[in-house]
């Protein structure tokens, strides 16, 4: 692409010349193009922008221009301006990254790493610019981006433009010579570009004049450009051009700028320093005179249209003086600006910024419309950015809105601040009770039960209550009464791991639960249009899962599947699907586990569900885990654990596939890290058993035997009075291996019995995990690799020759229990299930030879 090709609306003048044609800055920048980051670090006017715009128009790359704003310290913020950016360039990427949302946490960070390869448009050479990157702050957004420029994309290059160094800890990569630096030296005029510049101008000017004002300037390039215009129209004064640039500099942009425009035009200037977005869509409906916007363009040494953003930039010092005139702005002129601007956002998605302008314009009905259309789980950045406007608003004015009452509540939900719930709608149920019966009033009611409900519905592991079906019921009375919906389309509530909101081994707990879950369910539906429908027969198949009754479990499981399919709750769908993987895998019926494999994946396509891929890959994770195709789980799961996730809706049940991953890939030590660190957390039961039972077997492999039983008591004394097996067997063999040393040892104060029925339960289901995993291989043409140690290569010859166990031992002088683990675990690495089946496939694999 040419140089001098700015944009086609705007004319190149030789004022931002100054800034397009400087071929050495070019060619430092087209030598940094071969590193992962450059950072151009210069202060302002030192034309960092404009040098880096131009270089990339005439450079060969697809480039995504992100720029950043004191908003974008808030994360939500920064991800509509992040993916909107990309939009312009790959809509089907941006629309991913949307989906995804921005990844706060680690597991969220994680999650965006997961996206497939070919999804990312890295394929070709690459440009992310972040530029004004010295005005973010929040951690949040600095750790996504010191991540993200250490992502292994060969093809990819982040350019940093910032006033001040930037907080992005690249020592490391500087030692590795992956980043360049930009500084103001490399940026300033040489002597001989500042006379090129003034021969640009016309403006005849003799060697020491120009060695004067380069001098004076230190080759900043803002602070020639403005000498440039004053000598423009009195070429003879230069003394007095260097004497007012060193005089003021905002004086200098006054005179030679501001009051040269209109008196109109200063005004829509003003008006626009009020504002981030100035898109080319924005930019006419503010100044509602198309010739105004022709009259701004003229100021082009200070307003570029940026072709890669699609919007106007001022230059900032510019802008900063802009800002100091705003108060001769009317009340009437801020709030026209204001409105239109956070109308144009609401429309173009940019949902923060235009919550932000409504505010400014003292509009609040359009604020709690963008909230009523948010997940009914606000994730924790915008929830607080949205309480925090509640709370300054105009109390009087909010209150007569029915959806403030219940969403100010909300907010409060999604930040876990429960003790605050109870008392704010104590305090809302004593009021509008006491005031006379009208819609208003009963719909303020409704929301304050619905709250309350469902706040002891998230709290009960830690209260041990359950009665939150109460205020459901309350809350459905004054729904029926004066039915108003107080809530978007309710499609994707989040759930943790499990149905079950139990923390206690309590005996009946579970059943009293699982009672007002049943009673409080209708109440939701109808009130949260079909939230969490079937999510009662979940936590019943659930419970029943977890007590080894896989028919029954199966049978609540597939109820709470087709209930949750009719209302389109996704989270309830994905989770009974998760139980009936489990449940197949238990029965050996890999014909059963790949059509719930093949149903997960349908729900891809649910694309008004949010979280799908997290959830579909959790999903799809434990079963990659547990028949030893570990290298198939999603990368962001094999990372670290998402700390304090115990009861934390998905990053709990994120944490279920990890741990499983951890513990297929032998990585015993830092489960029980995660383990130990998570235990004095108040969660849910089936959280806590799965973790000791975890505990216990990682133990056992270290070689930490004692350590290892009292873990297994403790796990067996949280799951004796629910009659819990199922954690258990699912370990499979290493449980048969834990109970039989359990049996053996005379300390242990868990009955015999129940170790031996266990114990049995588990190596069947380890056989039958089996048969899945080696239809899994022959299905998806896996080879086999199996290795079978020498021992059981000759006790696999002894089976066909039909040799029994107790002489195999005296043959071979091993004890028979050595003799029967060493047969079930060529049994377990065969995938076999009698000694039949074990001959017959030895035989296909020529593990042994026929007639030998």
């Amino acid at each position: 692409m040419n140089t001098r090709i700015y944009h086609s609306g705007l004319p190149i003048t030789p004022e931002n010349r100054a800034y397009l044609e400087r071929p050495r800055v070019h060619r430092l920048l087209a030598d940094a193009m071969r590193s992962p980051l450059v950072v151009i670090s210069a202060g302002a006017g030192y034309g960092k922008t404009q040098a880096t715009y131009s270089f990339l128009q005439q450079y060969d790359a697809a480039t995504t221009w992100v720029q950043l704003s004191e908003r974008d310290n808030l994360g939500a913020r920064f991800w509509e301006n992040f993916a909107r950016t990309i939009m312009l360039y790959d809509r089907h990427f941006a629309e991913r990254l949307l989906e995804v949302g921005f990844p706060e946490t680690e597991d969220q960070f994680m999650s965006y790493l997961s996206i497939p390869e070919d999804e990312i448009p890295f394929n070709e050479k690459n440009v992310i610019v972040f530029d004004d990157f010295h005005l973010l702050e929040n951690e949040s957004v600095l750790r996504f981006i010191r991540r993200s420029i250490r992502l292994p994309f060969p093809n990819l290059t982040m350019i940093l433009i910032s006033r001040a160094e930037p907080d992005v800890d690249i020592v490391g990569m500087l030692s590795k010579g992956l980043v360049v630096s930009v500084s103001e030296d490399d940026l300033r005029f040489t002597a001989e570009e500042t006379a090129q510049y003034f021969q640009l101008l016309s403006v005849p000017l003799v060697a020491r004049e120009i060695a004067n004002i380069h001098n004076d300037t230190a080759g900043w390039a803002f602070a020639i450009s403005l000498i440039g215009l004053s000598l423009k129209k009195a070429p003879s004064q230069e003394r007095e051009a260097r004497a007012a640039m060193k005089l003021n500099i905002f004086k200098m942009i006054e005179d030679e700028v501001f009051l040269v425009a209109s008196e109109r035009l200063r005004r829509f200037l003003i008006r626009l320093s009020l504002i981030d977005h100035l898109s080319t869509d924005l930019i006419p409906l503010l100044a509602e005179d198309r010739n105004l916007v022709d009259e701004m363009k003229k100021i082009s040494a200070f307003i570029r249209y940026d072709l890669y953003t699609q919007a106007y930039l001022i230059h900032h010092l510019f802008l900063d003086y802009l800002r100091q005139k705003q108060d001769i702005l009317t009340e009437g002129e801020r709030r026209d600006t204001y409105l239109k601007a956070a109308r144009w956002c609401d429309a173009n998605d940019y949902k923060m910024d235009a919550i932000s302008y409504y505010e400014k314009a003292g509009e609040y009905e359009p604020i709690i419309d963008i909230v009523y259309h948010l997940p009914l789980q606000i994730p924790v950045d915008p929830a607080r950015f949205i309480l925090g406007i509640y709370d300054g608003g105009p109390r009087e004015l909010l209150e007569n809105l029915v959806r403030y009452h219940i969403q100010h509540t909300r907010l409060l939900l999604s930040l876990g601040r429960y003790a605050e719930v109870a008392a704010e709608i104590d305090g809302r149920v004593k009021k509008y009770s006491a005031l006379p019966v009208s819609d208003f009033n009963d719909r303020v009611l409704c929301g304050a039960y619905s709250a309350l409900g469902f706040a002891g519905y998230l709290d009960s592991p830690r209260t041990g209550r359950y009665d939150f079906d109460l205020a459901l019921a309350k809350a459905d009375e004054y729904y029926r009464r004066s039915p108003y919906s107080q809530f978007g389309a309710v499609t994707s509530v989040s759930l943790d791991a499990w149905a079950s909101k139990v923390g206690t081994a309590r005996p009946g707990a579970m059943e009293e639960y699982i009672a007002a879950l049943e009673r409080a369910i209708p109440h939701m539906e109808n009130i949260l249009n079909g939230c969490m429908a079937g999510l009662d027969d979940l936590a019943k198949g659930e419970l029943q899962f977890y007590k080894g009754r896989l028919t029954l479990a199966e049978k609540f499981i597939t109820q709470a599947l087709y209930r949750a399919e009719a209302r389109k709750q996704y989270e309830v769908r994905n989770r009974a699907l998760f139980y009936l993987l489990r449940v197949g895998a238990a029965q050996g019926s890999y014909e059963k586990t790949r059509e719930i494999f093949r149903q997960l994946e349908a729900q891809l396509e649910f694309t008004e569900y949010a979280p799908r891929f997290t959830t579909f890959e959790i999903a799809a994770g434990w079963y990659y885990a547990v028949i030893g195709q570990s290298q198939d789980v999603a990368t962001w799961l094999k990372g670290n654990f998402a700390q304090g996730a115990l009861g934390s809706f998905n990053a709990s049940f994120g944490n279920v596939t990890r741990a499983r991953y951890y513990y297929a890939s032998r990585r015993y030590g830092e489960l029980l890290s995660f383990i130990q660190s998570e235990q004095d957390l108040s969660g849910v039961l089936f959280a806590k058993l799965e973790m000791k039972i975890l505990e216990a077997s990682c133990r056992y492999h270290l070689k930490q035997k004692d350590a290892a039983l009292a873990a297994l008591a403790e796990a067996y004394e949280l799951a004796l009075s629910n009659e819990l097996t199922m954690p258990f067997i699912e370990l499979g063999k290493d449980m048969r291996a834990l109970t039989a040393a359990a049996a053996r040892d005379g300390n242990c104060a868990i009955p015999r019995p129940w170790l031996e029925t266990v114990g049995r339960k588990a190596a069947t289901y380890a056989k039958r995990l089996a048969i899945v995993a080696s239809e899994y291989k022959k299905a998806n043409n896996i080879s086999d690799g199996v290795q079978l140690s020498a021992k059981e290569l000759a006790i696999l010859s002894d089976l066909y020759r039909g040799v029994s166990r107790s002489q195999i031992a005296a043959n071979r002088h091993l004890p028979v229990n050595t003799v029967k683990m060493m047969q079930n675990s060529v049994y377990m690495k065969l995938g076999a299930d009698n000694p039949a089946d074990v001959i017959r496939i030895a035989l296909s694999r020529n593990l042994i030879e026929a007639g030998s």
